[in-house]
């Protein structure tokens, strides 16, 4: 019988790091099950013995998943009483997202010293912890006090059943119909300030003469803001939500689709989900340059960066892109293959491979 991990905490079974984690495991022959925390994430290891986890057969391995920093301390605690390994895959940084991205707290106030100090306490507990990128184990290693020994970057990877290449009638998504010599640029996902929407709508503002159509679909607390922002400008569309198994009808349906342009720290450690999501698709890209990307990106043909905050660069990227555009199918095989080589569930499964290994559960 193959090993077992066990999925641990108050998590979105939906969301695509979780889904992904769990068919990696399941690729290298896991079988996963799962225990979700009801009713409070800091007593898990007592619900646990209330709803009888114990006469379900024993896991391997617990897995955290990702920003559930608190079900840490109940998982720990349940799985370390019987000698089961903790992985811990959370992500962000609690601290992070707090005081350095959102800023609503200074990093000198009592309530702020006090995340920090909760969060490293937790930290110091799992086995193992994974970041989605090599950014995010340094941030760890200088600012969570986590040894670099027991860190390693997990790619984010992306559902590969439904982001792929859609060949066919495509223009039949409510909103995103094909018109002739208009360059259609996508973004899409959550509105973030690591994001930096606002910088493409002053790249929108920028490109009001040109055949250039600049799309939004997402959601989040800062799409209002962003609306506002866009007000006004005749090439700037707001799309209707659809379901997520047709976003990748709405990314082949656009020519290339635009990444992270924020500001703060946290932007320069990521690699967007939506990176991911449209080079799976054979969409090019724009980014800002962030460490943790394979070293290989930046001779990839399909990913242009930019400086973060930069509006006239974003617009000097796509004007390369349009005039080179005689040659977009190059540019569609380029990512497509760019994201086989080094952004894949195949490699994803390798990471977790060797992340195992390391456990001593290889």
């Amino acid at each position: 019988m193959g090993k077992r991990v066990l999925f641990w905490g108050r998590f979105d079974h939906g969301y695509s790091k979780t889904r992904v984690n769990a068919a990696a495991f399941r690729a290298l022959g896991w079988e996963v099950d799962y225990f979700d925390v009801k009713w409070c994430c800091r007593l898990g290891d007592v619900e646990a013995f209330f709803r009888g986890l114990d006469r379900r057969p024993r896991p391997d391995l617990v897995l955290v998943p990702v920003c559930r920093q608190r079900d840490i301390a109940a998982a720990c605690r349940w799985a370390h009483k019987r000698g089961i390994k903790v992985l811990f895959d959370p992500m962000i940084s609690a601290w992070d997202k707090k005081v350095l991205e959102q800023k609503k707290w200074k990093a000198e106030e009592r309530r702020a010293k006090r995340l920090l100090a909760w969060e490293k306490k937790l930290m110091a507990m799992p086995d193992f912890i994974t970041w989605d990128t090599s950014c995010h184990v340094d941030f760890a290693a200088e600012y969570l006090d986590v040894p670099r020994e027991k860190m390693t970057p997990l790619f984010t990877g992306t559902d590969e059943e439904v982001f792929k290449p859609v060949v066919e009638d495509v223009g039949r998504v409510e909103r995103v119909d094909r018109a002739d010599g208009v360059f259609k640029v996508l973004y899409h996902g959550a509105y973030l300030p690591l994001h930096g929407t606002e910088v493409i709508v002053e790249a929108a503002r920028m490109t009001q003469d040109l055949p250039i159509q600049w799309d939004f679909l997402g959601w989040g607390a800062y799409k209002a803001s962003t609306e506002a922002k866009a007000k006004g400008l005749k090439n700037v569309r707001f799309l209707e939500k659809v379901p997520y198994v047709k976003v990748p009808e709405v990314i082949c349906a656009h020519d290339i689709v635009l990444g992270v342009f924020g500001t703060t720290a946290k932007a320069a450690r990521v690699i967007g989900n939506k990176v991911y999501e449209c080079m799976a698709c054979a969409r090019p890209t724009i980014n800002e340059f962030c460490t943790g990307y394979p070293p290989s990106a930046k001779e990839c043909k399909a990913i242009k960066f930019i400086p973060p905050g930069d509006p006239a660069a974003l617009v000097k990227a796509v004007e390369e892109y349009r005039a080179d555009w005689a040659n977009k199918e190059m540019y569609f095989r380029e990512a497509r293959a760019f994201f086989d080589r080094e952004l894949s569930m195949k490699v994803v499964t390798a990471q977790l491979a060797d992340i195992l290994k390391r456990m001593g559960l290889g």
